[in-house]
């Protein structure tokens, strides 16, 4: 099994790492939870929700991921029992951030005593407390990859910047897609009035929910950001394809001169002016070049290209 138990000052903190179905049944057989929600600790993909029971309550939170080989946000689900003298987490799959406090928390028993506090409601804060500084933490490294494309944008690299944008929307999306549900969870939390997390620690929570809300301006203000960028490289491509366009149109019309006189004197007839001057090829050279420049001089001085 990979149950991880620590007991202080009257407070059990049971941490889980990728539950197996001995943990699961060690759950099942020890505490009294709600069949359904032991089976939601097997389940893909649950949706951060909140269960509330008179003796205890159930608590499913995902937490934003990044992932180094392909630089996309993904999400790790926690799941959490908070009852009167008991705090247990479940990871589904290894959450560095809490793993990392975890394991902090056990080598220093100054900080165990702040963490515990003799309250499972506190121990839990503490630890939610934690994975949202982590979680802000992630939302530095999205803004540098939006301060990254916006570059890419304004530098006009085509060939980049359209991926760049689709990973980034994608990104914010699921960013937004996270953190969403949480804070109903957390304001629930926030207003919930049993013996395992009395009015005392609303205060404790209501910080939590402050988290939630930055983390969501955060992520509405990025959407807002990516969604202009958008708009700006298609404007800025239109921009140039509507230049290459203008631009070939005006070599299309300067030559149609040229056109026209090769058409008109390529003819086979002997009363065509000067059709005997062997000459005559440099006159309509130079003339079409005097027209072509003075076009491009026309063009210039209405600032047309």
């Amino acid at each position: 099994m990979s149950v991880q138990i620590k007991k202080h000052k009257n407070v059990t903190w049971l941490n889980i790492e990728e539950p197996t179905e001995a943990d699961i049944n060690y759950l099942r057989e020890n505490f009294k939870f709600h069949t359904l929600d032991l089976e939601d600790l097997g389940h893909e993909a649950q949706r951060s929700k909140l269960d509330i029971y008179s003796d205890y309550a159930f608590i499913i939170l995902r937490f934003p991921v990044t992932y180094k080989d392909s630089n996309l946000i993904g999400s790790h689900e926690l799941g959490v029992f908070l009852g009167k003298d008991y705090v247990i987490t479940i990871q589904k799959k290894k959450i560095i951030s809490l793993q990392d406090y975890h394991r902090k928390v056990m080598a220093n028993e100054k900080l165990m005593d702040e963490v515990f506090g003799g309250r499972p409601a506190l121990l839990l804060y503490n630890i939610l407390d934690e994975m949202y500084h982590a979680t802000l933490s992630l939302t530095d490294w999205l803004m540098a990859e939006i301060n990254q494309v916006e570059k890419e944008v304004y530098d006009e690299e085509t060939k980049t910047v359209v991926k760049a944008l689709a990973l980034l929307r994608r990104n914010v999306l699921t960013f937004k897609s996270i953190m969403e549900p949480q804070r109903l969870v957390i304001r629930a939390l926030v207003n919930l009035q049993k013996d395992y997390l009395s009015k005392e620690f609303e205060s404790y929570f209501d910080d939590i929910a402050d988290y939630i809300e930055r983390i969501h301006n955060f992520v509405e203000t990025s959407k807002e950001l990516v969604d202009g960028l958008h708009a700006t490289n298609e404007s800025l491509s239109s921009y140039r394809l509507n230049r290459v366009m203008k631009i070939l149109t005006i070599f299309s019309v300067s030559l149609l001169p040229l056109t026209l006189l090769t058409g008109i004197w390529g003819m086979n007839l002997q009363s065509l002016p000067l059709i005997h001057d062997e000459t005559l090829v440099w006159y309509i050279f130079g003339g079409l070049a005097a027209v072509i420049v003075g076009i491009f001089v026309w063009l210039k001085k209405k600032n047309i290209i």
